[in-house]
């Protein structure tokens, strides 16, 4: 079997995923983003909303960015 099989129906796409192919935190990780994407489009973020996380992101960053990293090789 593959690690990946994609199949395609008129109403759905199914994904099959081959455990052994594939980490247990890889794919937490992939769920764990399918269902944020999913709640995403059912919010109706529009780009107002969009733009103001991006601008808190990024005061975030220049405030604290470089404590953060300050730990990390260059």
């Amino acid at each position: 079997m593959e690690n990946l099989q994609i199949e395609r129906t008129t109403n759905q796409i199914i994904l099959k995923l081959n455990k052994k192919g594939f980490s247990g935190e890889f794919l937490d990780s992939l769920i764990r983003r399918l269902k944020t994407e999913e709640l995403a489009q059912k919010s109706a973020l529009d780009d107002k909303i969009l733009k103001i996380a991006e601008e808190i992101n990024q005061d975030w960053w220049d405030k604290n960015g470089e404590e953060f990293l300050k730990n990390i090789a260059k």
